[in-house]
């Protein structure tokens, strides 16, 4: 475990996954981030490589090949070498093998930075194709924030707000966690907070894939902010667990998507995929802010 602090804000970074696993202002005892709890879900913030969600019956296609690859892939599982330890700044790699060329046949590195400035962490994800071959693949956050004072009787546990003053459009998700081919509104009140309740959360995850949402607000119960996701990603998730009975949310932003009901095509053709090609590196960053 890494540990990082600039005066202002303090976390802690694992070498499984590069995953953030802690999240504190320096003068105040809330943990942000959710810990962990098999009862809801036992991760933090993962991030999700090389695919985001779920491929159709856990088979992918690549190049008339069939590979078994499990929900949000695997790079959350592997070991990465921490490659800086600066002020302000941490930086972790991690690279194919054998067990990974089983799964997603191509050499790739991934390198997961750190850095924190002010209330402001900025994640940055650099995704390396060593391939001859234009490699595609898919990319995520998947971090989980805790409600402050959770109580599961409490109307709302929270609210959401938004950098756009429209109703959310999600996909519907179907059962097994793949994306249904239709969509549905998600009602924003006129004061621009949606609540979050016991029941926001029926529909599995909310999944914002129209591009216009680069901007998430988690407010607490009394409508104070809290934390924001900013991001520049096609899509933008929102899921708790049992339908929202949890005592935290997750703001996903995703460089990609489940599978179509039915998707047995070849990976190229997925929709949200992302490309690096031969000796190429492909990045993006998002940030997380302490309100």
């Amino acid at each position: 475990m890494k540990y990082l602090s600039n005066g202002i804000l303090e976390i802690e970074v694992s070498e499984i996954g590069a995953e953030l696993r802690s999240l504190r202002r320096v003068t105040s005892p809330h943990e942000y981030l959710w810990q962990g709890d098999s009862a809801f879900w036992d991760r933090r913030a993962p991030v999700l490589f090389p695919i985001v969600g779920r491929v159709w019956e856990n088979k992918l296609h690549i190049n008339g090949r069939e590979y078994q690859l499990n929900q949000h892939g695997f790079a959350r599982d592997m070991t990465f070498e921490c490659v800086a330890d600066e002020d302000r700044h941490l930086a972790f790699a991690t690279h194919s093998n054998e067990a990974s060329l089983a799964l997603w046949p191509f050499d790739f590195e991934i390198r997961i930075d750190y850095t924190l400035l002010r209330n402001v962490i900025t994640v940055g994800w650099q995704v390396t194709n060593h391939s001859d071959a234009k490699m595609p693949f898919q990319i995520g956050a998947h971090p989980g924030f805790r409600y402050k004072q959770y109580n599961d009787n409490d109307d709302a546990h929270g609210f959401l707000s938004f950098d756009v003053d429209e109703n959310l459009r999600s996909t519907v998700i179907a059962p097994g966690g793949y994306a249904d081919d239709t969509t549905f509104d998600v009602e924003v009140p006129a004061d621009g907070l949606l609540p979050l309740t016991n029941h926001t959360f029926d529909c599995d995850t909310i999944v914002e894939a129209t591009g216009r949402i680069s901007r998430v607000t988690l407010h607490d119960k009394n409508g104070r902010p809290m934390v924001t996701v900013r991001h520049s990603m096609p899509i933008t998730a929102l899921w708790s667990p049992c339908g929202g009975k949890a005592p935290f949310m997750c703001i996903e932003p995703w460089h990609g998507c489940c599978d179509p009901v039915g998707f047995a095509d070849d990976v190229e053709r997925k929709p949200f995929i992302e490309h690096a090609e031969p000796n190429t590196t492909w990045q993006t960053s998002y940030e997380i802010i302490i309100e």
